[in-house]
């Protein structure tokens, strides 16, 4: 069943979505709107062909070669499961909102499962009166918006920085943007996609001192189209 889906703003400067054919940025778009809760359909592209181009002299094995280069771009990913294949799009949930209550209609890729917490073993004799207080030195926990955060921006960050990863100032950011009340989808994310982005006109990324430039740009817009409305 098709979906409404919304394609952010900053879809049409990703460098990825860039470097493919005119037709294959249509069909990616057009994938979302057939992919389940979780970015995930199976690989069918005669079905695919119907769904995306039913006027257009385009057939199957030109789909199939559009999913390859989308999938060479690293804007899709390809697994199988009980010898079906199924294609997933990468970082759906940064692109997508994935509520709470969603359902897979597919099966996800095997090989990156979604996490699921471990139950905590029961202590048992001297170990139950040893666990009633916490030990001295234990790290603290990390509060729930901070992991998430850390989870997502760090995502971002390997994606356009695949060679270095986060910088290692990532998580002082994170606690200032957060204190700052800074937006996580509307300021940070758009502004790493521009920061981090290589260019061959500025050379390698800018680091995040420039994201936190454009994020405060960002929120600068934001809250003047808020207070104007």
């Amino acid at each position: 069943m098709a979906r409404d889906r919304k394609i952010p703003s900053d879809f049409w400067t990703w460098e990825a979505v860039i470097d493919c054919a005119a037709m294959t940025r249509l069909l990616f778009i057009g994938l979302w709107n057939f992919a389940d809760e979780f970015g995930v359909q199976p690989l069918r592209p005669r079905t695919i062909r119907m769904q995306v181009f039913p006027g257009d002299p385009i057939d199957n094995d030109q789909v199939r070669a559009m999913i390859d280069e989308l999938v060479a771009r690293g804007l899709l990913r390809i697994y199988a499961v009980d010898e079906v294949e199924y294609m997933e799009i990468v970082d759906w949930r940064q692109i997508q909102r994935v509520g709470k209550r969603a359902r897979r209609r597919y099966p996800g890729d095997p090989s990156r499962p979604d996490p699921v917490p471990e139950p905590a073993a029961e202590p048992t004799g001297d170990a139950r009166a040893e666990s009633v207080e916490p030990a001295a030195d234990a790290p603290p926990a990390v509060p729930p918006l901070v992991a998430k955060w850390r989870k997502v921006i760090g995502r971002s960050l390997r994606r356009f920085l695949p060679n270095s990863g986060p910088p290692g100032d990532t998580e002082q950011w994170i606690d200032y943007w957060i204190a700052e009340g800074y937006d996580l989808a509307s300021d940070i994310l758009p502004a790493i996609s521009v920061a981090c982005r290589p260019s061959p006109d500025l050379g390698a990324p800018l680091g995040l001192a420039a994201v936190a430039a454009y994020a405060e740009a960002n929120r600068v817009r934001r809250l003047a189209c808020a207070a104007g409305e």
